[in-house]
């Protein structure tokens, strides 16, 4: 099985996040909640949300209200994205929104704890929307590669890592009405 899989892991990562491909206009359909933003949204459409953040593995994840899809987020700016860091608003919000989602609790012998995370943290979002898409003629696979009609990669879907699993990811232009609610230690 391992066998099987590496070169799967390797084809991912020789092609990487930013290949993921993306449609400009591409309405975002089959989303169970009809109140989702996301239902009508459209690819680089910015967009304002307000949610939860949340630590994935590798990740940072956002759940918007209304929504049963976790967003991915990045920062404008960022290297895994085409969205200059002169469109980051860096404001006192943004650094309270950043201190709060990079604080966590240290593990010990008696608990081990990789990424516990200090803080519960609610904002409010405005980033561009991306909607990753398959290509006509293309096809997705269970690994998250993109193949054409000959079997043959010729990218991924979505984000995510190690490999990508989501179809939405939001760069981050500002952060508002950050809250922020302590979580108890790790017992």
């Amino acid at each position: 099985m391992i066998a099987k899989m590496f070169p799967v892991f390797l084809a991912v990562a020789a092609f990487g996040q930013q290949t993921a491909l993306h449609e400009a206009g591409h309405i975002a359909v089959n989303i169970a909640e009809t109140g989702c933003v996301l239902s009508t949204a459209r690819s680089e459409e910015v967009i304002t949300v307000q949610g939860k953040f949340r630590r994935e593995p590798h990740d940072n994840g956002f759940d918007i209200q209304g929504c049963d899809i976790t967003v991915l987020l990045t920062f404008a700016g960022n290297s895994d994205n085409h969205v200059s860091g002169n469109e980051l608003r860096k404001d006192g919000e943004l650094q309270r929104f950043q201190k709060y989602t990079m604080s966590f609790y240290m593990g010990n012998r008696k608990n081990i704890c990789i990424d516990c995370m200090k803080y519960d943290v609610e904002a409010e979002i405005t980033g561009k929307l991306e909607i990753a898409s398959v290509p006509p003629g293309a096809t997705r696979d269970s690994f998250g590669l993109l193949r054409d009609q000959s079997g043959k990669v010729i990218g991924t879907y979505g984000w995510g890592h190690p490999s990508p699993y989501a179809r939405y990811r939001l760069v981050i232009l500002s952060v508002a009405n950050v809250k922020a609610k302590k979580l108890p230690p790790p017992q």
